[in-house]
């Protein structure tokens, strides 16, 4: 990828994350009240700026992403407040995650792929009884995650000439 469609590319990813924090915090704000949207934005801006550091082979953003999705899912469950990850910083750590896959060795990209399924199963477990843990939230991180893995698992075939 060269640098103009390096920098073309974060510009976008860097306004979609942007605009997804701006929704969630005043959706929560007028649905949940109080001041956990700044939790909620909080996690979600340290996902996105770790999202937009990615780089070929570098491992700390992909290791901080899942330290950061993983640390919001605890704090939610022990501080009884709603499921996280929110929907920028599982955005952020589905970006994370594929080019973790794509771009690291093997053994790194599986324990990425494997976190990123850890920080999936502690949502569904932070939701259950409810709903059997299959809320809005689990399925999002659920279905993210997975599409990570797999665009993730392509690319890396596509750049190693396994697919033409």
């Amino acid at each position: 990828m060269d640098t103009t469609h390096r920098i073309a590319t974060d510009a976008v990813l860097g306004l979609v994350l942007l605009v997804g924090l701006a929704l969630t915090a005043g959706l929560l704000a007028v649905s949940w009240g109080g001041l956990y949207w700044v939790f909620d934005c909080l996690a979600g801006v340290a996902a996105a700026s770790l999202a937009l550091l990615r780089g070929p082979r570098r491992v700390w953003p992909v290791a901080g992403g899942l330290a950061v999705a993983a640390v919001a899912v605890v704090v939610a469950r022990v501080a009884d407040l709603p499921q996280e990850p929110g929907p920028v910083t599982a955005l952020a750590l589905a970006v994370l995650v594929g080019s973790g896959i794509r771009t690291l060795p093997g053994t790194t990209a599986v324990a990425v792929a494997a976190g990123g399924l850890t920080v999936v199963g502690g949502t569904w477990l932070t939701a259950l009884p409810d709903a059997a843990g299959l809320t809005a939230v689990t399925v999002v991180n659920a279905v993210t995650w997975l599409a990570a893995v797999a665009v993730g698992m392509v690319l890396r075939a596509v750049d190693r000439g396994h697919v033409t």
